[in-house]
């Protein structure tokens, strides 16, 4: 080799040093603004939540859920303009926003609605040292400031614009998601990736995988008469569906991850009464996606079966969403997230969760999904649902930086 040629190697090589220290610096300059930008603004941070978990927005409270939705896009609209609602009747407005119009993006994903109505006792919140306890503070409005802050983040290092994002507020989650649906089913053919913001795990975990989840209806149906005439022959819808309750309870754990729940039922007009009609609302999950088939299947039969004369039983699918398996290209995703909350100083795991998510109807389709990108939450659902509200700042720069590391392998930044 000619002494030209090596020198030019050596230059080269040099370059590349130089190439990756700037990178490395850069890297390091946008995570101390981040951090920066994020301190200066936690106590708008935690005042924000605050207000929108003031603001009841039980699923079926239309005025409220969309009022919410008002109150997070005063906070989006600048840097998020494009904006399409969905108007909707029975429930509040379902809202997708993007950063610029382009075929492929990666997607937001965030509920605006939660469990608890109006006259529930349980609507203000209490801050107890680290501790918010408040309706919707972990499930999801403390998701959506975790959002809201980590695109600010980004707007303020002046990177938002170069990021093709993608942001669903749908109002129905709690409901599962049977008027939002189609939206998840239509935009996940255009999403690079999938990052949804339901609470993290007790110590940060980041779900990479979650159970499918139908939610059902049982009808049973008889005779009804006085029991005057007698009991020992009768048609009885309430002990139509007893047996049927049986039945399908004893079906947990046939396959690994089927749980099966009666939750609530009703019939029958009194003691002195044989029920002509009686129903109940079943919870049925599994883990494997090809279990579903062969549960559902089973179901059915056992609903098929009439115990008593001149009885028969339906049951009818309410709402449902598929199995979210992991993958490749969430274990790499993964990888990734795990790379920034180590820079940060947060030691992420992974974890499979039986509930689910709207993140199911991307992972099912293939597309790398996390989530848990909310806050550390614990009790969702309850009187005592509660964040820790460090994890706010934590969740937002891990949530931040990921876009940026996730934009550059992406090619936008």
């Amino acid at each position: 080799m000619s002494v030209s040629m090596m020198t030019k190697g050596r230059m080269k090589s040099k370059r590349r040093v130089l190439d990756y220290d700037d990178h490395s610096q850069m890297m390091q300059n946008i995570q101390k603004d981040i951090l920066s930008f994020l301190d200066s603004c936690a106590q708008e941070q935690i005042q924000l939540l605050i207000d929108l978990c003031h603001q009841n927005s039980h699923s079926d409270n239309k005025k409220g859920v969309d009022r919410v939705g008002e109150m997070v896009l005063e906070h989006l609209s600048n840097f998020m303009p494009v904006h399409k609602v969905i108007h909707q009747k029975e429930v509040g407005d379902h809202h997708l926003l993007k950063t610029k119009n382009s075929a492929r993006a990666i997607y937001l994903v965030g509920h605006l609605d939660t469990v608890f109505p109006p006259e529930h006792s349980f609507q203000r919140c209490r801050l107890q040292k680290d501790h918010l306890h408040g309706p919707g503070t972990g499930d999801m409005k403390g998701g959506l400031a975790v959002f809201i802050y980590a695109l600010k983040a980004l707007k303020e290092v002046k990177l938002i614009d170069k990021l093709r994002l993608a942001l669903i507020l749908n109002s129905d989650e709690e409901l599962g998601s049977i008027f939002s649906r189609s939206i998840f089913l239509e935009e996940r053919k255009k999403a690079l990736a999938c990052l949804a913001g339901e609470c993290a795990g007790s110590k940060g975990e980041i779900v990479v995988s979650r159970n499918g989840k139908m939610g059902a209806r049982i009808d049973c149906f008889g005779q009804d008469r006085h029991v005057g005439f007698g009991t020992h022959q009768k048609s009885s819808a309430v002990l139509e569906l007893a047996r049927k309750i049986i039945a399908l309870e004893s079906l947990n754990a046939i396959l690994p991850g089927v749980s099966i729940n009666v939750g609530q039922i009703e019939g029958g007009l009194g003691p002195s009464t044989i029920a002509g009609q009686a129903s109940s609302l079943v919870d049925i999950r599994w883990e494997k996606g090809g279990h579903r088939e062969i549960l559902w299947k089973r179901i059915q039969q056992e609903i098929s079966q009439s115990s008593q004369y001149r009885c028969r039983s339906r049951i009818k699918i309410l709402n449902s969403r598929p199995s979210m398996p992991f993958q490749r290209g969430t274990e790499e995703i993964f990888q990734i997230i795990q790379e920034v909350g180590l820079s940060l100083g947060q030691k992420i795991k992974s974890e499979h969760r039986r509930g689910t998510s709207d993140a199911n109807f991307f992972g099912a389709a293939g597309v790398p999904t996390l989530d848990g990108l909310g806050p550390i939450g614990k009790k969702d659902h309850t009187p005592l649902e509660f964040i820790k509200v460090s994890s706010l700042k934590d969740r937002s720069s891990l949530l931040a930086l990921f876009l940026v590391k996730y934009g550059q392998k992406v090619g936008m930044i």
